[in-house]
């Protein structure tokens, strides 16, 4: 594909919400392959090596802030994990038979409305432990989502937001969700045979451009307070699920 300058800083610039948030950078990036002509079912398997490789880093970065405890790092509890897995398998069968656009659709309105009700929660920082039921639901959403558009990171965010989860307790739990699910990704990948080599030297291409901003990111997080952290993630949030949605009406 050929990078002008104006991509370039698209991609850059996908890497600094990956860096900053954890998450927001298939925001971008599938705008990015879209325009290319490419479809979920090929652009997918040039996502996924990106957010592995940024997760792992992003991981490493944070593990003083992950907990072995199954109640506050829900990502961890058996629960979530199983349901996680059964999700992903579902997610990603769906979007080889399904057209994702009203999928999609729905679950940007979804999005959209529950961020009215966690904005009020931006100030508050004492932490709700989940219960493995709701744990249970999590995963199964959380997996069909990351089956279907490798949205792994929004719903653990959504989750976070509302258990009132302060910056550093959000990133330690969010990379653990992270680094789990995309290995359980790239296995349902691997049996499903969907990546090639055509699509790991376009992820290589991304990844040395996407390094820029998700380095520039990450010092950004470092500097800012949990109470701007959490407003800059409600902002993601809602632009993601409007450019959902100002795509689908539009395009």
């Amino acid at each position: 594909m050929e990078f002008t300058l104006f991509v370039i800083i698209l991609i850059i610039f996908s890497g600094f919400l990956k860096g900053f948030a954890g998450f927001g950078m298939s925001l971008v990036l599938i705008s990015v392959l879209f325009n290319e002509g490419l479809n979920p079912s090929e652009f997918m398997p040039i996502l996924v090596p990106l957010f592995v490789i940024l997760d792992i880093i992003l991981f490493f970065e944070n593990k003083k802030f992950v907990k072995l405890d199954f109640k506050e790092n829900f990502t961890l509890h058996p629960t979530t994990l199983i349901t996680l897995f059964l999700g992903i398998m579902l997610g990603t069968y769906l979007m080889t038979i399904m057209d994702m656009d009203i999928l999609k659709l729905s679950f940007a309105i979804f999005v959209l409305i529950l961020l009215f009700f966690l904005i009020e929660k931006v100030d508050l920082h004492q932490m709700k432990l989940p219960s493995e039921k709701l744990n249970g639901y999590f995963g199964g959403i959380t997996g069909i989502l990351t089956g279907l558009f490798t949205l792994n990171s929004i719903p653990p965010s959504l989750y976070m937001l509302y258990l009132q989860y302060p910056k550093d307790k959000y990133m330690g739990s969010l990379v653990t969700f992270l680094v789990i699910s995309d290995l359980l990704l790239v296995a349902v990948y691997l049996f499903k045979d969907l990546f090639s080599i055509s699509c790991f030297l376009i992820s290589l291409q991304f990844l040395f451009i996407v390094l820029i901003g998700f380095l520039i990111g990450s010092l950004v997080r470092r500097k800012v307070s949990s109470k701007y952290f959490k407003s800059f993630i409600i902002l993601v949030l809602a632009i993601n699920s409007l450019k959902i949605i100002f795509d689908y009406f539009i395009f």
